[in-house]
């Protein structure tokens, strides 16, 4: 089992050592889309239930999957990195996550335990500015082709104080646990993905 910390080792969770192996690939799709990335999506958009911590239009996610709900135009446009992610057991979500220049994620927590959230650093600034996630008062950079992972229900909070972009593939999974724990964790993912904050962002982005 997963300790109960900050962080935790990317070893731990089946199917990330294969997706960083390809991450130059990954890395690729995702840079095809950074010219016309005006007409992809901020979060806030996608799902109101972020506005509070994605005010603006700074902070751009290209879906791929969620609680079981696929975009099957956003696959189609990054085919291997959407075979990648499908090689990863207990995908929740799965997005690039693309911060302009001055974009600030004010301090925040998750839902629950039963996921994990997985930074894979496509593009990181090279800059002296401040470019970090800070989870439990740590804080961390990321670094192109390396897996951060941490437990979503400690305060994190973000910054790309730089004047370049930060693009991660972000994927949300599901914790390794005992018997008892994966049952509560699937209540848990089904009662989301029915709830009205799943079916919104569903309809924003055309998943089926």
């Amino acid at each position: 089992m997963i300790a109960d910390t900050p962080f935790v080792d990317p070893a731990a969770i089946e199917g990330l050592g294969d997706l960083q192996r390809h991450w130059r690939v990954i890395q690729t799709e995702a840079m095809h889309l950074i010219d016309t990335r005006e007409v992809i999506p901020p979060l806030g958009e996608i799902s109101p239930d972020h506005r509070r911590i994605a005010r603006t239009a700074a902070w751009k996610s290209f879906f791929f999957q969620g609680y079981g709900f696929r975009s099957d135009a956003n696959c189609a446009r990054c085919p291997h990195t959407a075979e990648l992610i499908d090689r990863v057991p207990g995908v929740v979500v799965a997005f690039f996550s693309i911060m302009e220049p001055g974009t600030h994620v004010p301090l925040h927590r998750g839902l629950t335990k039963a996921w994990l959230n997985c930074h894979l650093p496509l593009m990181v600034p090279d800059s002296d500015k401040r470019c970090e996630i800070e989870v439990a008062g740590t804080g961390a950079q990321w670094r192109e082709g390396k897996w951060l992972v941490f437990d979503e229900t400690y305060p994190h909070e973000v910054w790309n104080d730089t004047d370049q972009l930060r693009v991660v593939l972000f994927l949300q999974v599901r914790r390794p646990m005992r018997p008892a724990g994966r049952l509560a964790s699937q209540l848990i993912y089904q009662g989301v993905r029915m709830s009205s904050f799943v079916q919104d962002a569903r309809r924003a982005i055309g998943a089926r």
